[in-house]
């Protein structure tokens, strides 16, 4: 099979998958603000459609990076290996909104994946298989944190609508869940910003 070089684009889906993970559940705390919990998962549902759309592409792409990496060195297992990882938890989580699940099951897969990425970042930092090295852990150490927050944050989904009102331990996890997600997406966009031209010049 013939090799492409898709890194800048998964960098820019990464970023997205945040923004719209961001935006879906930042627009259900307003709701719930507005009207309370009856209805927010209703509110949430039209998110389903573009994380189902991310969560695929992501899965294809991880799936063909995984198994087409002619060139040397382990790089596709470094970043291949988390962003299958994260495409499947996306899918799941799609699936769940749509159809109205809990979601905490999908949120375990989430944490096991966040903390995936936090090793495999920490793994390649100290063993220098990168020329931005801050910038790399940062991306792994916050996707990584987005993914473990996000077992709270589904969680939060899964009991909300049985309370009359969200605890303040219930906004401080989704508050936590929200900086992380926001810092790994802005970093996703600035390494695939910087990736653009270098891959434009020096295609593999």
């Amino acid at each position: 099979m013939v090799f492409i070089d898709d890194l800048a684009l998964e960098l820019f889906m990464l970023a997205l998958a945040g923004i719209v993970s961001l935006y879906t559940t930042a627009s259900a705390y307003r709701y719930y603000k507005a009207n309370g919990v009856k209805g927010i998962k209703e509110s949430m549902r039209p998110g389903a459609v573009p994380l189902g759309l991310l969560g695929i592409m992501m899965l294809i792409l991880g799936l063909f990076g995984e198994m087409t990496w002619p060139l040397p060195g382990s790089y596709n297992t470094l970043f291949y290996d988390p962003f299958l990882l994260i495409g499947i938890a996306i899918t799941g989580i799609s699936i769940a909104l749509w159809f109205r699940q809990n979601m905490q099951y999908v949120g375990i897969f989430a944490l096991f994946s966040g903390l995936l990425a936090i090793y495999y970042g920490f793994s390649a930092y100290f063993i220098k298989m990168t020329s931005s090295p801050i910038a790399m852990l940062g991306l792994y150490i916050g996707f990584g944190l987005a993914g473990v927050f996000t077992y709270p944050a589904t969680l939060i989904y899964d009991r909300l609508p049985a309370k009359s009102k969200a605890s303040n331990t219930y906004t401080a996890l989704l508050v936590l869940f929200w900086i992380f997600l926001l810092l790994a997406s802005l970093l996703a966009i600035v390494v695939g910003v910087a990736a653009v031209p270098q891959h434009l010049l020096s295609p593999p």
